[in-house]
């Protein structure tokens, strides 16, 4: 089937080992194939949907795919996703797990839309984060190198519960003390760090989870919930679903994560879901395998 030519975008500083426009070009031919610094992308990004390109390819991590987001919603035109970077959740969420998957949505894909979220004007196709949430999975991914992933994730979150800041936050009129809120763009799975797949991506939906730490021996109680698999039922970790969220903090700006990348913003958090924002261009396998979902 013969490809139809767009554009790609690489991030050539994207995860331990970027792929070259030498190794993507043959994969999509009559593409524009270019690699360009990070901040420039988003002037790239514009110019083709200018050109009234078919499609955007952009090449990199969950970072990487924001930034293009961030620029492609609402135009219309198809973000298909180059899995390129340390982590690549939303290129595998919607079934693209290497340049091959990537060529083939090219040649002869199917377009879906999807929700975003939106933190004070950042979007973000995976999930925003404010406090040790972030610190966790770092640990626990360098940790698996060595230990079963249980063992991995009750260790990591001790040493981060046991070293990370906590602050006030007041959501919705209510204040807490936490370690950590978290808010996914889609419904996550239970608990509080199986967080790698969604149910669905278009259900219009924030997932709000908060780690308390306003009562006796929280800290203990949370890492023993971890260890029985119950943390999800914990009266500490707090939970709920929304198509908005306010949240008032302790300080007048804050280090907010959003698709891994660190921002630092100025409270109240204003968090959204925007409904079908953005287009996405995948395989045809794929999109059978979403709609299932």
């Amino acid at each position: 089937m013969r490809a139809v030519p767009g554009v790609v975008v690489l991030n050539p500083g994207s995860g331990p080992a970027p792929i070259g426009e030498a190794e993507v070009a043959p994969h999509f031919p009559g593409s524009d194939v270019v690699a360009c610094d990070p901040d420039e992308m988003a002037d790239r990004i514009r110019a083709a949907v200018d050109r009234g390109v078919p499609f955007v390819a952009v090449g990199g991590g969950d970072g990487t795919i924001r930034a293009a987001a961030q620029v492609l919603a609402g135009t219309g035109v198809p973000l298909l996703p180059v899995p390129a970077g340390t982590r690549n959740h939303f290129a595998r969420e919607v079934g693209i797990e290497d340049l091959e998957d990537a060529a083939r949505a090219a040649a002869g894909g199917v377009t879906l839309t999807v929700d975003l979220g939106e933190v004070n004007g950042w979007r973000f196709v995976n999930n925003s984060s404010i406090g040790i949430y972030p610190r966790i999975v770092v640990t626990r991914e360098a940790r698996e190198r060595r230990w079963p992933k249980g063992l991995a994730t009750v260790a990591a979150a001790w040493e981060q519960l046991r070293h990370g800041r906590r602050f006030r936050v007041t959501v919705d009129g209510r204040s807490y003390r936490a370690w950590m809120v978290f808010v996914g763009n889609g419904r996550y799975g239970r608990g509080l760090l199986r967080l790698n797949s969604r149910e669905a991506l278009d259900d219009n939906v924030l997932d709000f989870r908060l780690a308390r730490t306003d009562s006796p021996l929280a800290r203990a109680r949370v890492v023993a919930a971890l260890v029985a698999g119950g943390l999800d039922r914990s009266p500490l970790l707090v939970q709920r679903e929304a198509r908005h969220l306010d949240l008032a903090l302790d300080r007048t700006t804050v280090a907010v994560a959003v698709d891994g990348e660190v921002h630092t913003l100025e409270p109240p958090l204003r968090y959204v879901s925007l409904p079908a924002a953005l287009t996405v261009l995948v395989p045809p396998e794929a999109a059978a395998k979403i709609a299932e979902r």
